[in-house]
């Protein structure tokens, strides 16, 4: 019996040891996966401008997350973390894996919209992750917002090995660019960059 609680006691110590926190990865001593965009509670604000569903699931809602892994010029968090390149990777097969099952045409609204914290976790809670280790950073996309022309997304850490989110919060980024792909991945790249120019200095300094 003493030997099985010993052993129990073991375990627990080890799990803390070898959970990462967020005062690991501004430190940058914990490895940073960008999992890429979530779309499964996202709704599209502005019937005008979102005629083609069935291309935005088949099509751009997939493209979306591979720019994360084709363009890592313009879509990566490696510089925006200040992270050494071994301690930063991009990874977002689970996320275009999990979009499959995203309803576009029933999403598509006159009204506004916003998600919860709550509802946040319960999709992660969700998620199957190949990456079990570091942390992982993914945007659970709140709306495309045709009428604000604005990405509003919750970029949420999350503990690979437990699936815990560590923090997460609202941001918006801008959207534009030339043709609807482009549009919509400028907000993606206007997030990534208010991470870099405002975000990180806040959370490095709040975040432990």
């Amino acid at each position: 019996m003493r030997k099985s609680l010993l052993f129990v006691v073991a375990l627990f110590f080890a799990g803390q040891a070898s959970a990462q926190t967020l005062s690991d990865l501004f430190a940058g001593n914990a490895k940073l996966t960008f999992l890429g965009l979530d779309f499964t509670q996202a709704k599209f604000i502005g019937r005008l401008g979102f005629v083609d569903p069935v291309a935005i699931k088949n099509q751009h809602i997939t493209s979306w997350n591979d720019l994360i892994e084709y363009e890592p010029k313009k879509f990566s968090l490696q510089d925006a973390f200040k992270l050494k390149p071994e301690m930063y990777q991009s990874k977002v097969a689970d996320m275009v894996k999990l979009n499959e099952s995203v309803d576009v045409k029933g999403n598509i609204t006159e009204d506004e919209y916003q998600i919860t914290e709550d509802q946040v976790k319960k999709s992660v809670s969700k998620y199957s992750l190949s990456v079990k280790d570091g942390i992982g950073i993914v945007y659970v996309v709140e709306s495309l917002n045709k009428k604000a022309e604005k990405l509003f997304a919750w970029v949420t850490f999350i503990d690979l090995k437990s699936k815990k989110v560590l923090y997460t919060e609202r941001v918006e980024g801008s959207a534009g660019g030339f043709g609807f792909r482009n549009y919509w991945a400028g907000g993606v790249y206007k997030i990534n960059k208010a991470i870099g120019s405002k975000y990180y200095k806040q959370w490095s300094k709040t975040l432990k």
